[in-house]
Parts: structure tokens; sequence; C-alpha cells
């Protein structure tokens, strides 16, 4: 029995990831993938690029070219689909860390190995995999944590999906799933945005220092290489940090606030957070910068250096967005997760200030708004956006 590694790479990977999840087909474009060796039975791994090893299955049946254009995405059409089965996905993403130039020495491939999308991985990668996710089963046994979906009935062969959906429309507080599952849930909806333009960043550069490696243009691989490693500090990090925030802002729901993540608003861009409640309107931005934060001249500054931008100004263009929607008031917050902030610090009316002081500001903010006007502002910025509350307030 040989052992697979198949790779969602590219735009593209999240939405393949879950096309394979649910139709348990998994397909190429390139001729030069070893998909065509694949047997019944042999053990397959599915790799998610900025992510890790987030599922195991087995082949039911040789790789074939397609009869009719198979559900995939991609910019050449599939030229061969590879049947799975008996998926079986992982509590947790098993990330692994590639360095340097040569193949991994656990999993025996390099990198670039994974755009290619269908790979050999040797059966001692293949354990260690294996082994490192019965550790986060066994843990999941022990520890409370956010149990991951049933699949749904209507789809065979479905695999419970490990993102939670958002509400479809908001709810009257009501007492719901206990706080450390609802911690964990606000944690994995928070950080998706940064986490899906991570992705994006890393496997585009990742191609670019391909193609400049296979033409032998130095610079511009070890150009392409710089900026895949920037993508993966600056955006898979934002995405943590995120989370973070979305982890602290599940307690806020026992004091009546709706809590969005992720919302996109029309000529504006992406707001972080915003939280709704009779307490307040809020506009939260997140960095994950680390240093000592300080204010001079109405300039914020890291470590005595401005920062690259102006995220005083991206808070109120946010602010603005979110204020002709809603009809009323909204305060901006710019949240800092791994930098001192030193002082209480408001840069031209943005209030900054680090994540272990955010839920005290929302609820000490002094504000009131009505039910019925929480209520309409909730509405308003789901009609608008398309955004619909990830959270929506819990009884104590």
């Amino acid at each position: 029995m040989d052992h697979w590694v198949m790779a969602f790479v590219g735009d593209h990977a999240r939405e393949n990831h879950e096309i394979t999840r649910r139709t348990n087909t998994f397909c190429v474009s390139s001729n030069r993938t070893p998909i065509r060796r694949a047997h019944p039975g042999d053990g397959v791994l599915f790799y998610v690029a900025g992510e890790g090893f987030v599922a195991r299955a087995r082949v039911s049946a040789p790789a074939q070219p397609p009869v009719v254009a198979p559900e995939w995405s991609s910019k050449k059409p599939p030229s061969m689909a590879l049947s799975v089965t008996d998926v079986q996905p992982f509590p947790r993403a098993i990330p692994y860390k590639f360095s340097g130039d040569g193949n991994h020495p656990i999993l025996g491939f390099h990198r670039y190995a994974l755009t290619g999308g269908f790979l050999a991985i040797p059966e001692t990668g293949f354990e260690d995999v294996l082994g490192r996710a019965g550790g986060w089963v066994e843990q999941a046994e022990t520890e409370e944590s956010y149990p991951v979906a049933p699949a749904r009935p209507e789809a065979d062969g479905a695999v419970p999906r490990s993102t939670p959906s958002r509400a479809p429309e908001p709810r009257a507080p009501a007492s719901v799933e206990p706080a450390t599952e609802g911690r964990e849930r606000e944690k994995r909806a928070a950080g998706q945005h940064a986490m899906s333009q991570g992705r994006k960043q890393v496997a585009l550069w990742t191609v670019a220092e391909m193609g400049a490696s296979l033409f032998g243009i130095e610079r511009a691989r070890k150009f392409s290489r710089d900026r895949a490693r920037t993508a993966e500090q600056t955006w898979l990090r934002g995405g943590r940090a995120e989370e973070r925030v979305g982890e602290e802002l599940e307690g806020l729901r026992a004091h009546g606030f709706y809590i969005f993540h992720d919302v996109q608003l029309p000529s504006v861009g992406n707001v972080d957070h915003v939280v709704l409640g009779e307490g307040g309107f809020f506009a939260i931005e997140t960095k994950s910068h680390a240093g000592h934060v300080t204010i001079r001249g109405g300039t914020l500054l890291r470590n005595g250096r401005p920062f690259e931008k102006d995220f005083v100004k991206q808070a109120w263009s946010g602010c603005y967005g979110l204020r002709e929607i809603v009809g009323a008031e909204v305060a901006p917050l710019l949240l800092f997760t791994d930098a001192f902030v030193e002082g209480r610090i408001t840069a031209r009316g943005v209030r900054v200030l680090p994540l272990k002081w955010m839920s005290g500001e929302i609820l000490g903010s002094g504000s009131r708004h009505d039910p019925a006007a929480v209520k309409a502002a909730v509405a308003r910025l789901s009609s608008a956006t398309g955004c619909h509350p990830s959270a929506a307030p819990r009884l104590a």
C-alpha cells in the first residue's frame, strides 16, 4: 500500500477542499502528478495551504479522465479525477514547518511539490501525521473544546465542518451553548478573512518563486520567497490575532451585545469586528504588531517610529461607513494584541488599547441604546453587507 497527499493550494484551496469533502472526488489539472499510480486502498492525507493536514482517507477507485466536467475550481480544466472514501477529519489542522530548500526531514518532500496538487509521502511521514492527529484526538477527549459539527445528512460521505457557520439572522436573547464552547466558536469565526488572504498570498508568491527557479532567475526567486514568508507572517499572524479578539468578545454576549466578524463595507473595505448592543456600537480594528506603542503629536509610534500605515485613518474609515448604515454613532477602537500600549492613548478620537482592556472599555463606555434601536441596527447592517452576527446575546 502506498501513501499520498492531496494538496489544496491556490486561490480556490478552501473551495476545492469543500468540494472533495462533499463529493469524495479530487481533481488535478497537471499531467505531471503521480495520481495514476494511486490504487484502491492506498492511504491519503488532505493538506490545505496555510493550515496543514486536515483529514485522512482511502483511495476507492483509480484515477480516470473525467467523462463530464467535474465540480472543481481551477484555471485549467481537470485532467484526472480520483475517488476517495472513509474520509476522517482531524479535530485540528496539523501544521508542519518547511525550512530551507531541501526536502522536509519527516514528510520527505519539498514544499514546492505541494503546488502540483498530488504527491507521494513515505510511510514514516504518513504515520507521523496520524500520530500527531491522534494526540489531538486524545486531548479533545479530556478537554472541554468546541466539537466538530456533524455532517449534513443530505450529503453522502460529507465530512464535518471545522468552522461554524454564522447565524442566518439576529436572534433574540437566549441561553445557548456553554461559555467555553462559545469562546472557541468565536475564535474560529473571527480570523477567517485574514487567514484566507494569507493562504492566497502565500500560494501566489510560492508559485512565483517556483517559476523564477524554473527559469533560473535567482533574484526573482529570492524576492518571491521573501514575499511568501512575509505574507505568511503578516496575514496568518493577523488571523491568529483576530481569533484571540473573537474569543474575548464572546464574554460580551452575556451583556446583551451582538458580535460581527469580518464585515465588508462597500467602498471602504474590511472591518475586523463590529459590536452592537444597548451599551454602545463599536468598530474594532485588530493589529498583531509587537513592540512598544506610544503617541507623539497625534501620530502613533512603535518603538519610537511611525507605523507603516495610518491605522487611525483606517479605523475612522470603517467607523464612518458603519455610521451611514446603522444610522447612529459608532465608536472606533484600535486594538493591539501583542504590543505594550503605554497609558490610555487616544489618537485623533480613536481609543488605542491592548486586548486585556477591550472588554472594560466597551462595558464602561456610558453609551445607551434601547433594545429596538439595537435590533434595527443589527438588521440594517446584515441587510447592507450580507454579514450576519456570529453571536447574539446570551442570558447569564
